[in-house]
């Protein structure tokens, strides 16, 4: 029996779920329906979120619910949804209050053919990138992002404004004690046209899995399709993990090749390929934010050929090649379709793709490359750092060991100079006693008398020197330990910085010989394109002439 049959739209209407009344049914899933519901004491109103009745078995629906509430609480965002409330309905099904939003998804105006405006996308791209860098931070994971969960709504008079939705099926990573359900092999969870790599192979998600999704969306909003399409979820599944996207520029040629290089690096079939976080690729986005596409050319983010001058154009000339490429793909597509394109066009198109993909492969692998060499100059740091506070530790227990030494040494001096005084009292305690003394020693008694109570009283004072004394060494033993087992973990350390420091100079040096390599052949590349631009437009010329 279906979800829909078993719990019918309007089943909950008119009741009372929580602190809210239920009105109207705003929206449906796959996983849920959601009412508009008003606070029977504010007057609030929120979306209601109440899960199926009949959800499989393998998916448990109501610590879902729960675990979206307590990820979505916990990232508390302006660009992320509000949570409100959580509870059970009075026929046991769990319910979500949530934010209400007076908007549009993304998908009302992304993917019908026709691509955004770069301007807005980036725009949206950009509150995209600020809502999930929060939720990354806190280790979660949306791992369904899509149009659909994308709510453009109007907020402090600023329209296009992002609400992200739905962290229903969000896996929270990293030591998370709270965490409620783990996905169950079989079940696969997300939408297909926008499937991670990862995910489809079932293999550990990270924020590199939002940016994909994220690239897939950016890439249907500027080209007005998408990437891969299929006939099932297992084509485009298969698609996702192993197919490389087209080229973006073939379906919108007036888009920058800068925006293609991004478009490829998140879109990245290895997660360590793509951006390493969402903050990075709204940094890389953000010069497309205000700028007019016809403006921007391949100057503003690779390095210009000799020849060329700063602005993109050749010496001499009034277009850069870039715009002249665009206006050329732009006259083939007016003229032509794939099936009449003539062939001298069709090689020369073609090979000019070829050239643009090389370039994008090498620029993402520099990109990757810059990324790792940045990484690996914060180890010697970290070393120095430990380094530095082992010395510290180290000097601590080496001058507590000096004063306890000193202490021990005094002690030893001080029950040295008692036992020296007992015995000289013991001695004329003996010789007071002698039954062969005269009778002027034995007027002495008083004397042996006051000599017995003073080694007495020095004997006591033997056995708190003694009981000090030991204390004192038994500290100065635990103060000696600590400070050679410091000393060795200080040696275990330099042993091991002396290593990793030669390893990274070695890594280094090669990193750096080829990340030359690379922009030299970037260099070509990006010169052999301008030379067949201009074949190019010989080509078209004759091709219209002809």
């Amino acid at each position: 029996m279906s979800s829909t049959a078993s719990n019918p739209a309007g089943n909950h209407l008119g009741q009372r779920v929580g602190a809210y009344t239920l009105e109207r049914l705003i929206g449906r899933g796959g996983m849920s329906f959601v009412y508009l519901g008003r606070h029977s004491v504010t007057a609030r109103v929120a979306a209601v979120k109440i899960v199926h009745r009949d959800l499989p078995e393998s998916i448990d629906a109501d610590r879902r619910l729960e675990q979206e509430a307590r990820a979505i609480a916990r990232i508390d965002h302006p660009h992320v949804v509000k949570v409100y409330d959580l509870g059970w309905t009075d026929d046991g099904l769990p319910f979500l209050a949530m934010e209400y939003l007076e908007g549009q998804p993304l998908s009302q105006f992304s993917g019908h053919g026709q691509p955004l405006a770069l301007g807005r996308v980036v725009g949206l791209a950009l509150q995209i990138t600020e809502g999930l860098t929060r939720a990354h931070e806190l280790g979660i994971v949306h791992r369904d992002l899509k149009p659909e969960n994308i709510i453009l709504t109007e907020e402090n008079g600023q329209s296009d404004f992002v609400k992200i939705l739905d962290f229903g099926i969000a896996k929270l990573v990293g030591k998370q004690p709270h965490s409620l359900v783990n996905t169950r092999r079989g079940v696969v969870l997300g939408t297909p046209e926008y499937l991670p790599p990862e995910i489809a192979m079932d293999m550990p998600v990270s924020p590199a899995t939002d940016i994909y999704a994220l690239g897939v969306i950016l890439f249907e909003a500027l080209t007005g399709r998408l990437p891969f399409q299929g006939r099932g979820v297992g084509e485009l599944a298969e698609k996702h993990c192993f197919t490389p996207p087209p080229s973006p520029r073939i379906f919108n040629p007036s888009l920058p090749a800068e925006i293609e290089t991004i478009l490829r690096r998140c879109l990245a079939k290895d997660p360590k390929h793509r951006y390493l976080t969402a903050a990075s690729l709204g940094d890389a986005l953000r010069p497309f934010a205000q700028a007019d596409e016809d403006q921007i050319t391949m100057a503003t983010l690779t390095p210009l050929p000799s020849g060329t001058t700063s602005d993109g154009r050749g010496e001499g000339d009034g277009i850069s090649p870039d715009q002249l490429e665009q206006e050329i793909r732009g006259e083939v597509s007016r003229r032509w379709t794939d099936r009449t394109l003539p062939q001298a066009l069709q090689r020369t198109l073609s090979r000019l793709d070829h050239l643009h993909a090389r370039s994008l492969e090498i620029g993402t692998d520099l990109a990757v490359l810059d990324d790792r060499l940045s990484m690996s100059q914060g180890t010697a740091t970290e070393f120095d750092q430990s380094l530095g506070q082992l010395v510290q530790e180290e000097g601590v227990y080496d001058g507590e060991c000096r004063v306890l030494q000193s202490q021990a040494l005094k002690l030893s001096t001080e029950l040295g100079r008692y036992d020296r005084r007992s015995i000289e009292l013991l001695e004329a305690i003996r010789v007071g006693c002698d039954p062969r003394t005269s009778l002027l020693q034995s007027l002495l008694q008083p004397t042996r008398i006051e000599h017995a109570g003073e080694r007495i009283r020095e004997r006591t004072t033997v056995e708190r020197l003694e009981v000090d004394r030991r204390r004192v060494l038994s500290d100065l033993e635990r103060a000696t330990h600590l400070r050679t087992e410091t000393t060795v973990r200080r040696a275990r350390l330099q042993a091991d910085c002396a290593q990793v420091v030669v390893e990274r100079g070695a890594y280094r040096m090669c990193a750096l010989a080829r990340r030359d390599g690379m922009t030299a052949e970037l260099e070509q590349l990006r010169r052999s394109q301008i030379s067949v631009i201009y074949q190019l437009a010989l080509d078209l010329a004759v091709a219209v002439g002809g």
